[in-house]
């Protein structure tokens, strides 16, 4: 069902092949860093085909995706133009985002004639990555409108959705000043010996799972029963496995489901790998893998040895080092799930 949903955001209800792609498009882009918003003003086309052969005339509009995003809150659109293949629009299409999450993002820009009776018409796209953009360059440019590129459907199924985590980093020092009670009745830490109720010594690393976002769905019906698990490599034990609780048929689950380790000291956060990976829970079969993350400084090197699992990159390694630099203070991130989580050597 992922797969033909996927695909259906492609044509949905559209027709491709049937107009041959021709003409231009002119757009102003540039993002406030200070707001996160980065506006799109699609200011007018020129030299599109004619859509409507019968009755010679062309409709169009232009459709947004920040790829590799396809869900509906992903979605932009202007308004029709009617009659005319040089339609001016000026309008703004705006998203607000973080700026290293954009760096991840291609913008899909698609010129669709609107066929009010039967299927609508796609008269061409232009694809931006976001990754070697200029924001610097705020002038008007025109671009080539290209035929449809069969790659984009591939590029739309490795997206795995996002998931939304809060990190808090408590140096041992600052450990000592916390009120007691903000630590009773906590599961979460590593478990001491029965009756071990003592304050947790050395640093402490809070991690609350807060959301993901448009997991992959493997139930019949469109749906998932997904839960979180966070391991503190290199120690992969069960003693320090942390799961969140189960949440039935959602694609868009909240958890709000804090884990905790304790007894970190400085140079141990510098050297640790926060792994957290998605499942679908499956009751007679083995859990299915959803997507992970790994946060850590990615630098490829844990106490001295090299190994594969420091290999945080882009927003797991920026969120990793924003709460390295601000202990004490919680930091949140939105990452992007990968879809393999590669092999391990511990």
């Amino acid at each position: 069902t992922s797969i033909n949903s996927m695909l259906s955001v492609y044509s949905e209800t559209g027709d491709y092949g049937n107009v041959k792609v021709s003409g231009e498009i002119l757009l102003n882009i540039n993002y406030s860093y200070k707001t996160g918003a980065l506006n799109i003003l699609v200011k007018s086309c020129r030299n599109l085909a004619v859509a409507d052969e019968k009755k010679q005339r062309t409709d169009p509009y232009v459709k947004a995706y920040l790829l590799p995003d396809t869900s509906r809150q992903s979605k932009r659109k202007t308004k029709i133009k009617t009659n005319s293949t040089n339609p001016e629009f000026n309008e703004t299409l705006k998203y607000v985002i973080s700026h290293t999450q954009l760096e991840t993002r291609t913008l899909q820009l698609s010129v669709w004639h609107y066929d009010r009776f039967g299927h609508n018409s796609f008269l061409g796209e232009v694809e931006i990555p976001f990754d070697s953009w200029n924001f610097e360059n705020q002038s008007d440019e025109w671009f080539v409108l290209q035929p449809k590129m069969e790659v984009a459907t591939d590029v739309g199924l490795q997206y795995k959705g996002e998931l939304t985590v809060v990190l808090r980093y408590i140096p041992p020092d600052r450990n000592l000043m916390l009120p007691l009670g903000q630590f009773q009745g906590k599961k979460s830490f590593k478990k001491g010996k029965k009756g071990d109720s003592h304050m947790p010594s050395g640093g402490i690393l809070e991690v609350l799972i807060k959301e993901a976002k448009n997991l992959t769905a493997v139930k019949s019906g469109g749906t998932s029963d997904t839960f979180v698990k966070g391991y503190l490599l290199p120690d992969d034990s069960k003693a320090t496995k942390h799961k969140t609780p189960i949440i039935k048929k959602s694609v868009n689950p909240q958890w709000n489901h804090t884990f905790a380790f304790s007894g970190l000291n400085s140079r141990d956060i510098r050297n640790v790998c926060l792994e957290l990976t998605v499942w679908d829970k499956e009751s007679l079969s083995s859990n299915i893998f959803l997507g992970g993350v790994r946060l850590s400084t990615g630098n490829g090197v844990s106490n001295g040895k090299e190994v594969d699992w420091m290999d945080s990159q882009g927003e797991e390694q920026h969120l990793w080092q924003k709460m390295i630099d601000s202990p004490g203070v919680p930091v949140e991130g939105i990452l992007m799930l990968r879809s393999s989580m590669g092999k391990r050597k511990l």
